[in-house]
Formats: structure tokens, sequence, C-alpha cells
């Protein structure tokens, strides 16, 4: 075997299987504080943003994409405040769109299914 195709052999990384739906919520749970989601947004009640109940009620009603909007590819549905609109298409446009497609994805999932982890609340 040549130098070059070993080389090439030693920096392949294995490809990882698919994420369990607990995996997902976990990393987006965690995905969802450490990319400055939760700022803006609580679980249970309105900050500067709404709730993620709250939105996920309405996705959910409305058989919305969460992943498309905050990739920039969807309107809001939620009915918002022209400042927070302003505020969250400032962060799509920011640093939202150096969040991969797999870290929005967990996200999503983690938002999804927030209802059904709190609901002791």
């Amino acid at each position: 075997m040549d130098n070059k195709s070993k080389e090439v052999k030693e920096n392949v990384v294995p490809e990882r299987g698919e994420l369990s739906k607990d995996s997902q919520i976990f990393l987006g749970n965690r995905l969802f504080s450490e990319k400055t989601c939760i700022t803006c947004h609580d679980v249970n009640s309105i900050k500067i943003g709404p709730s993620v109940k709250e939105i996920m009620k309405i996705y959910k009603e409305k058989n919305g994409d969460i992943v498309a909007f905050l990739k920039g590819e969807a309107k809001p549905i939620v009915d918002t405040t022209a400042s927070q609109v302003t505020i969250m298409q400032d962060n799509i446009d920011g640093f939202l769109k150096n969040i991969s497609d797999e870290e929005l994805k967990t996200i999503a999932t983690y938002m999804l299914h927030v209802d059904q982890l709190n609901s002791e609340k």
C-alpha cells in the first residue's frame, strides 16, 4: 500500500449510526441551551420570545416545519410582535447559519417533545 492510500484510510471517520429519539431529545436539550435559544425562549413562559410549548403547539396545529423556519426557508407562523420577528430573523441570518442540519433537527426534536418532558409543570 502506498503512503497516499494509507493516509486517506487513516483520515476516514467512520459513519455514526442514527441517534435514538431519546438521544436526539437529550442532545437537542443541550444544544437549545448551548446555542443560546434559552436566552429568548423559556419552556413554559414568555421571555423575549414565545415559550417553547406555545411555539410547538402552533407548529403541531398548523403542521409547520420548525427546521425550515430556523434555516430561513419558511416564514414564521407563530403570532409575535414585529420586534420579536426582527430579533429572530437576525438570529437566523447570524449564528443559526453555523448550526448544522443535524443539530437543528435535534433541537426541533427536543422542542417537539418538551411538553411531554415537562408535563408535571
